[in-house]
């Protein structure tokens, strides 16, 4: 229980189908300085309890500050060191919520753990199926692709069938205190959004500034470290031109940030690795939908085995700015069959 509205009509609808329902909020950061989001803090902690005394169910706080420094916050730091765009929230539920708390869960003979992600769950002839919520605009399945049959026989998601706005409506004639709480979007562990912080404050290296260029050669700025900019980025590029630039590379051996038209950030294939499917592996040329960021467009593909565990990903049409370090989540119909990490992004040609 995150202290949102989601997770808690969760818990209520456990309750309502007559389980027995314990709230557990996780404390993930030592000090939760943004107030707000998955970590645990206080006022959050607080909602999440006065929803527990709402409902008649037992309310914990469970600390696993530790564990999200360590699977978390320290891969955010280094994939952006190492010129990658980090996911933090596919490795929170990998690692933390569907990882330790699932363990833990486990070891005090839960069932399951049910949580307020917009997903479904269902069981199929060859074991259980990720789905894609009822709510697309809701939907949260990219953050969940790494889920395997381990994880999805013990998990519920209790909203996934519902719209927000019933959600809401159903959590206010509950009485629940939070059914009219905001939300927060931005990545909880960092304060104010500003990622550059706290990657500046732990890897400094990361921000010697170079020599902005573009395709032709032309040098059109300095800019403020290769660690700031992500493909496509076209804000605060420090860059002169008469047309709009975007992030289309970097050359990290001579600290240079490449930028050109939107045209040049376009990608047909992706290197996926630490790929994982929610059931079996698929076949070699296996049709599916693609998608590269959250709420992302998703693109028609095809699958094939890539070699080092890794597979390509080759779309019928460009997605545009699939940065190294996010993920690629593959779909087939409303289910999703799997997805990794992008290594490398590249055009048709590049790929063959």
């Amino acid at each position: 229980m995150s202290g949102g509205v989601d997770s808690s009509l969760a818990a209520a609808l456990v309750k309502e189908a007559g389980d027995e329902a314990i709230g557990v909020t996780l404390k993930l950061l030592s000090s939760a300085p943004t107030g707000y989001g998955c970590c645990g803090s206080p006022e959050d902690s607080a909602d999440a309890k006065r929803v527990g005394e709402r409902l008649g169910i037992p309310h914990y706080v469970v600390d696993l500050a530790d564990v999200f420094e360590r699977t978390v916050i320290a891969p955010f730091v280094r994939d952006y060191a190492e010129l990658r765009t980090p996911n933090p929230c596919v490795e929170c539920n990998r690692a933390v919520k569907f990882g330790a708390f699932l363990r833990l869960a486990e070891a005090w003979n839960a069932s399951a753990v049910a949580t307020g992600h917009y997903a479904r769950v269902e069981r199929g002839t060859e074991g259980w199926r990720l789905l894609r919520a009822r709510d697309e605009a809701k939907d949260q399945t990219y953050f969940l692709h790494s889920l395997t049959q381990t994880e999805l026989t013990k998990t519920l998601f209790p909203v996934g069938t519902l719209t927000k706005p019933e959600v809401r409506r159903r959590a206010a004639a509950l009485g629940l205190p939070t059914a009219d709480k905001a939300e927060s979007m931005e990545v909880c562990f960092v304060p104010g959004g500003d990622y550059r912080a706290l990657v500046r404050e732990r890897a400094p290296a990361a921000f010697v500034p170079g020599p902005i260029r573009t395709g032709d050669g032309r040098v059109v700025g300095t800019h403020a470290g290769l660690a700031s900019y992500t493909l496509g980025q076209r804000r605060g590029l420090g860059a002169g031109s008469a047309a709009p630039l975007y992030v289309t590379g970097v050359e990290a051996g001579t600290n240079t940030l490449l930028v050109g038209p939107d045209s040049d950030s376009l990608r047909r294939e992706l290197e996926v690795g630490r790929v994982s499917w929610t059931r079996a592996a698929p076949a070699a040329g296996t049709r599916v939908l693609v998608r590269a960021r959250h709420r992302g467009t998703l693109v028609p593909g095809t699958l094939r085995p890539s070699g080092d565990a890794a597979w390509r990903a080759s779309l019928s049409e460009p997605l545009r700015a699939p940065a190294p370090g996010q993920s690629a989540v593959f779909y087939v119909d409303e289910e999703v069959i799997g997805g990794g990490t992008i290594l490398h992004a590249g055009t048709a040609a590049e790929a063959t």
